[in-house]
């Protein structure tokens, strides 16, 4: 039987001044196709483009596009198909192969595209999983995709054996109770905030917080510190204050409102804070949007990252250092693949806690993701 030809519905390449930025092409590169992918990602595989063409295209090795490639592959957003084409996985790919099991993971697009630690733990954890015998499916999802039903409605239609679900947040009650209504076992994996299940995984960072904290006050006599916000507030703001005021530090909030994020940066460098802390959020935003101001204001300040490394895709990470609180996030997936594997994940009764670590002073070009 003739094999049925796919067709090619990803849009055209973006043009290629994007790519006019000097270093960091790689990175930049990166989250081009990345968010090209995941916006056109439909029900069925799509073919995506020749490793030749992009390299071609935007002016760039033909290695550099490979290492790109793979490491889509690693995220599960494409899938090589030996002597032939790579393709951009559909969202309803059965399972084809004899596994040990079937794991669900959904995923946040925007969480994925702009947060480190939240992609890390995706990339190691599906690693480990088809290292060990299982099938993975990641099934990206956004806010409307839980508001429709449509996402409950995919997780179902993939007729997965289990559900690992990373930072469940509170928009996803509903979804999670229909799944657990249908007969679904979902393992939660919490990371800050208030998730809408009891979660068999805990990633902690208080101790982590406290131990900058406490190196700000003790040795460098620090006593105030600004919280940065970016858009909106973070989960983390209140456990922040709390930590804050354990550790008899007086703080203030500040906002970037209507500012751009390069003139609100240079702003707090201008103001010259002793010491600056960044969630995860607002550190994503500022990394991505004004790098250079961002790692600027860390020449200046002591600079606290809670949501741990982030990525700056449009330059070379300069040699800079911040306090930065770190998961293992291989620790993490190894162990939650051990204990799919001898049931243990599914034992309500117990608690599996992670306790992320701060690393002071770090250089931050040794975290910041690249290839």
């Amino acid at each position: 039987m003739a094999r049925r030809k796919l067709k090619k519905r990803v849009p055209a390449l973006p043009a290629k001044t994007a790519m006019q930025l000097g270093r960091g092409k790689a990175e930049k590169l990166l989250q081009i196709l990345r968010e090209v992918a995941l916006k056109n990602r439909s029900a069925g595989p799509q073919v995506f483009y020749p490793i030749r063409d992009v390299a071609r295209h935007f002016g760039v090795p033909f290695s550099t596009v490979a290492r790109v490639y793979n490491r889509l592959e690693e995220e599960g957003i494409l899938v090589s198909v030996r002597g032939s084409k790579t393709l951009l996985q559909g969202s309803s790919s059965g399972r084809h192969l004899s596994v040990l099991g079937f794991l669900g993971m959904p995923a946040c697009t925007p969480m994925f595209v702009t947060l480190q630690d939240y992609r890390t733990f995706f990339i190691r954890t599906r690693r480990e999983l088809r290292a060990r015998g299982f099938a993975v499916a990641t099934m990206f999802f956004e806010e409307k995709d839980l508001q429709s039903g449509r996402l409950t409605s995919r997780i179902e239609k993939y007729d997965v054996d289990a559900i690992l679900w990373h930072r469940p947040e509170r928009s996803a009650k509903e979804t999670l109770a229909q799944l657990k209504d249908s007969g679904s076992e979902i393992v939660g994996v919490s990371d800050g905030g208030f998730p809408p299940i009891r979660c068999r995984y805990e990633v902690q960072r208080e101790a982590a917080i406290m131990s900058i904290l406490h190196d700000w006050r003790a040795t460098n006599r620090i006593k105030s510190v600004l919280l940065v916000r970016g858009v909106q507030a973070s989960a983390q703001e209140e456990m922040l204050e709390t930590l804050l005021e354990e550790q008899k530090l007086a703080h203030e909030f500040k906002s970037i409102g209507n500012q751009r994020p390069r003139e609100f940066l240079d702003s707090l460098a201008a103001e010259k804070h002793p010491a600056i802390i960044f969630p995860p959020q607002a550190a994503a935003l500022f990394a991505f949007r004004a790098p250079g101001s961002f790692t600027a204001l860390m020449e200046h300040s002591r600079v606290a990252l809670t949501g741990g490394p982030v990525s700056i895709p449009f330059a070379k990470v300069p040699e800079v250092a911040a306090d930065l609180v770190v998961v293992d996030w291989q620790l993490v997936a190894e162990q939650i693949v051990t204990d799919l594997i001898s049931r243990k994940a599914f034992d309500r009764a117990d608690v599996t806690v992670f306790e992320a670590k701060a690393h002071l002073r770090a250089p931050l070009s040794q975290y910041a993701q690249s290839l």
